[in-house]
């Protein structure tokens, strides 16, 4: 006879019993639960290797970059890797080589459509070569430059892609290089970096802007741009100040209206209302060129019926107006494209001198111009 109540708990023909008060309860055993996918065993790169018909060591080879493999072989093991659902352990890979399988991306502006498109060819890149990218925008600004510099050169990644916020190369970037490999563009004065450039030629792209306007007998010209401390913003304007000023009888002007473009629109808006109205106005960039439509609609000025515009960069708000923008067009696709191959040869080995490639832009023209 149970004397005091008490819960004991005991197996009975594979079921449980639970003693209260002198009754007996058999529970039947329980179901093993189906395990959650995260508990499932992970694949593995032994699997990946199977899948593929590869070794071991080539799946390696794949995901760590350090040795070139066959593009057909590359690709079947990334496809068995997806198939499997497999994915590098960042600690592991971290621990074994000293390097996570992240590049850094430093830009100093999200809204410029270059740069937007620039880090986007740029992170699909990384993800077909097995890299995640980690992206820092340093907002223009040298300070928050170098806080995010630092920080992503604490992730200790495989490579850097930097496009600097001014002219000069941060120093956390030359401290860095020669530990870590570098790229830089775009904002960068060929031959100045000790590391690979891919640029555009400014220069020549603002003669083709001034070649244009001379063909067109304009005879007076305002170009506008956020600032003149970038060198490839100086650049443009250089060179098409030199070709226009080799025309007897052109002038030329220059207004900086910050890298705001509501800001520098009200900016534009009281220049033309204050000054002569010009023959025709260069936004160069697709900022200042948003801008320049923004103050000729606050003034009353059609393009090209009243003045001419001609833009830089290209994007689908300046082809969907009832005068499409004429623009300068730098080859972003072509400079995304070779900043990769130059990180990427760095990264599996590739000690060469540095490289510096220039690019050239086209100019398109469209019915902004007469």
């Amino acid at each position: 006879m149970i004397r005091k109540p008490y819960l004991p708990l005991v197996k009975y023909l594979h079921g449980y019993c639970h003693f209260w008060r002198k009754k007996l309860i058999v529970y039947p055993p329980m179901k093993k639960a189906a395990l959650p996918d995260r508990l499932k065993k992970r694949p593995s790169i032994k699997d990946v290797a199977a899948l593929a018909s590869v070794s071991t060591a080539t799946v390696s080879h794949v995901f760590s970059g350090k040795k070139q493999v066959n593009e057909t072989l590359a690709l079947r093991v990334r496809d068995a890797a997806a198939e499997l659902g497999y994915a590098v352990d960042p600690v592991a890979s971290r621990l074994r080589s000293g390097r996570a399988r992240v590049v850094a991306v430093i830009v100093p502006d999200l809204e410029d459509l270059f740069i937007n498109r620039f880090v986007s060819l740029i992170e699909s890149r990384a993800q077909q070569a097995g890299f995640d990218v980690v992206l820092a925008c340093s907002r223009n600004d040298p300070e928050i430059e170098r806080s995010r510099l630092r920080a992503l050169i604490a992730w200790r990644p495989a490579g850097i892609v930097a496009i600097p916020c001014g002219d000069s190369i941060p120093e956390e970037l030359l401290e860095e290089y020669g530990s870590t490999p570098i790229v830089g563009a775009d904002r960068i004065e060929p031959g100045s970096a000790p590391f690979d450039t891919v640029t555009v030629d400014n220069r020549s792209a603002g003669r083709k802007i001034a070649d244009f306007l001379l063909m067109q007998d304009v005879r007076s010209v305002l170009l506008v741009t956020a600032t003149l401390r970038i060198f490839n913003i100086r650049e443009r304007v250089r060179g098409a100040t030199d070709r226009l000023s080799e025309s007897e009888g052109v002038q030329v002007e220059t207004i900086e209206i910050g890298i705001d473009p509501a800001g520098g629109a009200g900016k534009l808006t009281a220049w033309l209302n204050g000054n002569p109205k010009p023959d025709a106005v260069v936004g160069l960039t697709n900022l200042t060129t948003l801008a320049t439509l923004a103050a000729f609609a606050e003034v009353g000025l059609e393009a090209p019926k009243d003045i001419a515009l001609v833009g830089f960069h290209d994007s689908l708000w300046m082809t969907a107006r009832k005068n499409p923008v004429t623009t300068v067009v730098p080859p972003v696709d072509d400079v995304a494209r070779l900043a990769w191959e130059r990180l990427e040869r760095r990264m599996t080995g590739d000690t060469s001198p540095a490289h510096s490639i220039i690019l050239s832009a086209e100019l398109i023209q469209r019915a902004s111009t007469r």
